[in-house]
């Protein structure tokens, strides 16, 4: 592969830590991706804090159920709705402050890696891996509809924790997403 060859994604927020708009380009035998990405200690922490608010959900609604007490049944629903809440402003705050900081320092960050690295390419549902579908669980089945034949995912080196992480990306033509996973294919 000689030429280069440039996708403008909207990253979705997994273990990768890109998130929003982004640009992947695949030129000869390097894959790099450049956008807005949180740090690993933060992302890390805001995941922990989904899971636990949702698994702690979980419980309650039981012990609500087997003794029959409201108050169980309300502490349910407002540790569901903080889990919604911290869901929902991490995912928009945490990366829009990155996009800030990122266009106040001049430049994006990017990590590059190489075209034989990739792993596990495919495109449409499925991208939620490693875990990730268990945070998002009350939103999976509308995320798996959105992403039929436009999301591209794939596992890839990180760049800063020495480890695999998977890339989740959006594409809004409707060709690119089968474009962008034949280039990853082809080694």
């Amino acid at each position: 592969m000689t030429d280069n060859t440039s996708f403008e994604v909207f990253g979705f927020r997994t273990s990768s830590r890109f998130a929003s708009h982004l640009k992947v380009s695949v030129d000869d035998q390097v894959v790099s991706v450049t956008g807005p990405r949180v740090g690993v200690t933060v992302y890390r922490l805001w995941m922990a804090l989904q899971a636990v608010l949702l698994a702690l959900t979980v419980p309650m609604l039981i012990v609500a159920v087997v003794l029959w007490d409201w108050r169980y049944l309300v502490t349910a629903l407002a540790l569901l709705f903080f889990y919604w809440v911290f869901s929902a402003v991490g995912a928009v705050a945490l990366w829009e402050f990155q996009n800030f900081m990122s266009f106040d320092s001049g430049g994006y960050q990017s990590t590059s890696f190489p075209l034989n690295a990739v792993k596990r390419v495919k495109v449409g549902r499925g991208w939620a891996r490693n875990g990730l579908w268990l945070i998002l669980l009350p939103f999976i089945a509308s995320l798996n509809k959105s992403s039929e034949g436009r999301v591209v995912s794939f596992e890839a080196p990180d760049g800063d924790t020495g480890k695999d992480a998977v890339y989740a990306f959006y594409m809004r033509i409707e060709d690119d997403p089968q474009d962008l996973a034949r280039l990853l294919e082809d080694r």
